[in-house]
């Protein structure tokens, strides 16, 4: 699904099998029966080089933007971890990535 999407900094694409299972593995750690993506299937296709935040494919096509708490146990508030969702992820680049990758760059 992300082949030949460009990624722009901060943003990177994973492709190692170990990492994405061991994200995906944090995120079903973390989430309780309250929060969005309780019971979802998701794929780590992406991470933030700068924080903790990761990109997931869902099942149905959109896409979850989640900054990941690290948690040893589930989130006792289903706002953490704290989750974005957009519908695919040309929506997620337009209104997520580019404008963040633009205001970096300014900034440096």
């Amino acid at each position: 699904m992300t082949n030949g999407f460009v990624w722009l900094e901060p943003w990177y694409s994973v492709d190692d099998t170990a990492i994405c299972a061991g994200l995906e593995a944090q995120l079903r750690i973390e989430v309780s029966r309250q929060h969005v993506l309780h019971g979802e299937a998701v794929q780590l296709i992406a991470r933030r080089g700068d924080t903790d935040d990761a990109l997931f494919l869902l099942s149905d096509g959109r896409v979850a933007e989640v900054h990941m708490t690290w948690s040893k146990c589930t989130e006792p508030d289903p706002r953490w971890p704290a989750t974005g969702i957009f519908a695919s992820l040309d929506d997620w680049a337009r209104d997520g990535m580019l404008p963040l990758h633009r205001e970096l760059s300014e900034i440096s």
